[in-house]
């Protein structure tokens, strides 16, 4: 047994038997609770105003049909955000089994996902991806580029499409995912899961949490163990995560809270099967043309410290000092093209990048919230200051590898490989941010608000290694207004702006990329709020985009469009059916774009094509995606879900287009007393498909129908 298991497996016990005595001694107080006579009951009315960030879990969130989030750091309901906002709650990733963050975030309206090179959470908002038009959070903070991200701790994921540069800075050109971690809560319970499943999956996690006789102090802590083999042939990895978390609340006005995060994640790169002009290669779909060098380690160290007191009824003020550290490893074949053999069939040319990365992010929040009148306006205003240092030091190396014949792949390559210097890169890059940023709620009437908002950031990078500096100032502002004529309908318009940094390559001056939107919608809500209904048109525009010239250097002169439809229905309903449907219209199109393609490998050679006119890749034009679920009599729970992605290209060129696919899973679940036995089912009519592989010449064959069960006993109370 490996010591990470072991460890595990400890603490999975030593909860375990804590937790008999944790439940009769929860009993004995709830029955002296019950012996006293009950206070009369506190009016609604004249209650005091929600905190601004509330951290008590809810055990049972229904799929979909939360009433408010966190994303925009405002206490503002879903109903009247003005803004096209998806939730997906823990309940959901526990049902549909989801693993990674593209598990979770395929149940947003507008959002493609895929594996990102089988190392990490690659997906495409609106049309545009992740990794220079996204920015993923974790309860608030910014996290680095291109890593997987678990959801065994995760309370839920929240999806703000659009810019969202007016509270979050850099990088969020078309939306913002955030990860909003379970913390802390009542009782003393511990909840262990084991699982097994396809292709020699193994998972067993832990959340176990404990509270002070007197409501003081409170401990949960997470922990995940996973590996796999892989559907593909040498895909074999898996997780290993620990997340303990401490609050302290020495009253009702102050809270303080320590969260602390290790990740490992540890993964076979693919790049999938070669393409042939317009088809994919006919080799078996397991089969893999990755070298014996291969690997991928991540490891991932988050630091979260969170202060929030509340002065007065009408002012709170808050401040998050977060500190990540990741270090990536990483050795990964990449295949650059199938070309015919002069022996007959075919050849595959591929290369070796081998990265090693460190990234160490450090930055502090402060912000207050403040309400207040103007006469018959009332306000909710958010001020704060964001200061952030990142620092990433990387050194990436090419090296040629040998060619493998495309039906049968024998690799001869052995360690050390020669790597080429003019495909090198190396940086040791340090980022400062400086940002004010406020945004204020206003309240004319009932049936009208508004929300406006905005972010001025003051970035400041140096790379020494290349003598590159760069300053930029920008201002991203965001207004969005709703009108409400009943209190079950609201129709909303919002405008904003958000930024990127400009390339450091880029020759000339370099000015932030930038996008624009505007976005129309209406949501509806009906069944006594059980039931919640959304539709959003919106227009998308990234501009200032580096794209390579005639002369093959990168400037500052592309530009893509994106517009669409999305609409989004989530239900619980009294028969205790919950179902949650997401569909997605997208029209992308590049309206200035070339790149530069390697037309000679010795010495290497480059020429610039444009592409002007053509669909972006990875930007589906039709997204459907649908999971509902029943609770049955006597314990038993059964749900299906359905997922339908149109026809999408895998790159740039439009050269090669990835089928559209329809994909079917189901859930069965029994639960007696306090264990509940799950058994999944994933694509159960084994269709065949494909995802996104890496550039333009492979792509990743999908998982086949595959069965993963899982068994979870509860310990404990949760009172």
């Amino acid at each position: 047994m490996s010591p990470s298991r072991r460890v595990l497996l400890s603490l999975a016990a030593l909860f375990l038997a804590a937790s008999s005595g944790w439940a009769d001694e929860q009993a004995a107080k709830d029955n002296a609770k019950n012996k006293k006579a009950t206070a009369p009951a506190k009016d609604t009315a004249t209650a005091e105003p929600p905190r601004f960030r509330e951290e008590v879990d809810v055990a049972v969130e229904a799929p979909g049909t939360a009433t408010d989030t966190t994303v925009l750091k405002l206490p503002v309901p879903l109903q009247t955000t003005p803004a096209s906002v998806s939730l997906v709650s823990a309940a959901v990733l526990t049902e549909q089994n989801a693993v990674v963050l593209g598990d979770a975030l395929k149940n947003a309206a507008g959002v493609n996902v895929a594996p990102g090179f089988g190392v990490f959470d690659f997906f495409t908002i609106r049309g545009f991806d992740s990794l220079s038009n996204g920015l993923v959070l974790t309860d608030g903070a910014s996290e680095p580029e291109s890593t997987f991200y678990p959801t065994y701790n995760l309370k839920r994921v929240e999806v703000v499409r659009g810019p969202a540069a007016f509270l979050y800075g850099a990088n969020p050109l078309s939306g913002a995912v955030n990860l909003v971690r379970k913390q802390p809560t009542t009782g003393r319970y511990a909840d262990l899961t084991l699982g097994y499943g396809g292709f020699q999956s193994f998972e067993g996690a832990l959340d176990a949490n404990v509270m002070s006789r007197d409501g003081h102090l409170a401990v949960r802590l997470n922990g995940l163990y996973q590996e796999t083999d892989g559907y593909r042939d040498g895909r074999d990895g898996g997780f290993r995560a620990c997340n303990p978390v401490v609050t302290w609340k020495p009253n009702d006005e102050t809270r303080l809270s320590l969260n602390v995060e290790y990740v490992r994640a540890a993964f076979s790169p693919d790049s999938g099967i070669p393409v042939l002009g317009d088809t994919l290669a006919t080799v078996p779909r397991t089969q893999s043309y990755q070298s014996p060098l291969d690997q991928s380690t991540q490891d991932l160290y988050r630091y979260r410290l969170d202060f929030e007191r509340k002065l007065s009824d009408r002012l709170t003020v808050r401040d998050k000092v977060y500190y990540t550290d990741l270090k990536w490893d990483s050795d990964g074949t990449l295949i650059n093209g199938a070309f015919p053999s002069p022996f007959g069939g075919f050849l595959v040319a591929r290369s070796l990048v081998l990265l090693d990365d460190r990234q160490k992010l450090f930055g502090n929040q402060a912000e207050a919230a403040v309400t207040f009148s103007t006469g018959r306006v009332s306000h909710t205003l958010l001020g704060g200051f964001e200061v952030s240092r990142l620092n990433d030091r990387f050194n990436q190396d090419v090296a040629f590898l040998p060619l493998v014949d495309l039906q049968n792949p024998v690799d001869t390559t052995t360690s050390p490989v020669f790597t080429i210097p003019q495909l090198g890169l190396k940086g040791d890059s340090r980022s400062l941010v400086f940002a004010p940023y406020v945004a204020d709620r206003i309240v004319f009437s009932p049936k009208f608000q508004a929300t406006v908002g905005g972010r001025f950031d003051v970035l400041d990078y140096e790379d020494p290694g290349s003598g590159t500096s760069r300053d930029a100032n920008k201002l991203s502002p965001l207004a969005g207004v709703v009108y409400s004529p009943t209190p079950s309908v609201s129709l909303y318009a919002n405008g904003g702006s958000a930024f990127a940094p400009p390339s450091t390559q880029v020759f000339g001056p370099r000015e932030p990329e930038t996008s624009r939107q505007f976005e129309v919608g209406t949501k509806v809500s009906f069944l006594a709020g059980k039931a919640r209904a959304g539709i959003a048109a919106y227009d998308l525009k990234r501009e200032n985009m580096a794209i390579p010239d005639s002369s093959g250097l990168l400037r500052q002169i592309g530009d893509q469009r994106s517009r669409g439809v999305e609409v989004e229905l989530s239900a619980e309903l009294p028969s205790d059916l919950s179902a949650h449907l997401a569909y997605a219209w997208n029209d992308a199109e590049l309206l200035r774009f070339a790149e530069s393609i390697q037309v000679a490998l010795d010495p290497p050679a480059f020429a610039t094509l444009d592409r002007s006119g053509n669909t972006p890749a990875f930007a589906p034009r039709h997204i459907l995606n649908l999971w509902a679920s029943k609770r049955i009599a006597h314990g038993l729970s059964l749900g299906l879900g359905a997922r339908y992605v149109s026809e999408q290209f895998i790159a740039e060129d439009n050269a090669f287009r990835i089928d559209g696919y329809f994909l079917l899973d189901a859930m069965a679940s029994y639960t007696k007393g306090r264990i509940t036995a799950t058994l999944n089912l994933k694509n159960l009519t084994d269709r065949e498909y494909e995802t996104r592989g890496f550039g333009g010449y492979s792509a990743i064959p999908g998982y086949p129908f595959a069965a993963y069960g899982r068994v979870a006993v509860a310990l404990g109370s949760r009172n």
